[in-house]
């Protein structure tokens, strides 16, 4: 089996949820708790994921100096 890592960044809207919940993914409905996040991806598709996945897994944009609000410069 091999390895792949994308150059492109996947842009997400991420919320960290305060209270339990379900929400409908594109996999069916999920439970969330207090501490996971619900990520939008740049096609409307929703995943349920837990914190310390996400702390590992992404990071804001607003972290890199080089992007700018005007555009998105992904640097590869």
């Amino acid at each position: 089996m091999s390895k792949f890592r994308t150059c492109r960044p996947l842009l997400v809207d991420a919320t960290q949820c305060k209270e339990r919940k379900t929400v409908a993914t594109d996999l069916g409905f999920r439970d969330v708790g207090v501490g996971d996040w619900i990520i939008r991806g740049e096609d409307g598709e929703c995943y349920v994921v837990d914190d310390a996945f996400f702390q590992r897994t992404f990071t804001s944009i607003q972290t890199y100096p080089w992007e700018q609000a005007e555009g998105r410069n992904y640097g590869c």
